[in-house]
C-alpha cells in the first residue's frame, strides 16, 4: 500500500474511532435540565471541521484535497464531544464551533 493510501486509511480510522468514543461516552445519557429547556431539547447543534487528504495520481504526483465534515448532535455537550474526538485527528481544524441550528 502506498503512503497516500495509508495516510487516508489512518485518517479515516481516526475519524471512526473519534465518533465511536463520542458515542461510547454518551451511553445512557439522560437529559437533565429545567422544564423550560424542553423546547431547546428538540434543537440540533452542529459544528464544521476541515481536514486535508493527500492523494497520488497515476504519474506519481501528490496533491491534496480539502474536505469539510459537519458534526451534528442533539445537545451542545454531545456536539462538543464529537468535535473534541475529531480534533484528535491530525490535520483537522475547526471552521465553525458547535452552535444551535
Amino acid at each position: 500500500m502506498n503512503k497516500s493510501k495509508t495516510s487516508i486509511l489512518l485518517f479515516t480510522l481516526s475519524l471512526l474511532l473519534g465518533s465511536l468514543t463520542a458515542n461510547a461516552a454518551c451511553t445512557g445519557c439522560v437529559y437533565v435540565g429545567p422544564i423550560d429547556d424542553d423546547i431547546d431539547h428538540l434543537a440540533t447543534y452542529s459544528a464544521v471541521v476541515r481536514y486535508t487528504t493527500w492523494h497520488t495520481n497515476e504519474y506519481g504526483q501528490s496533491y491534496s484535497r480539502v474536505n469539510f465534515l459537519t458534526l451534528t448532535g442533539t445537545s451542545m455537550a454531545y456536539c462538543q464531544q464529537q468535535l473534541s474526538a475529531v480534533m484528535n485527528s491530525p490535520g483537522t481544524s475547526v471552521v465553525q464551533f458547535c452552535q444551535k441550528d
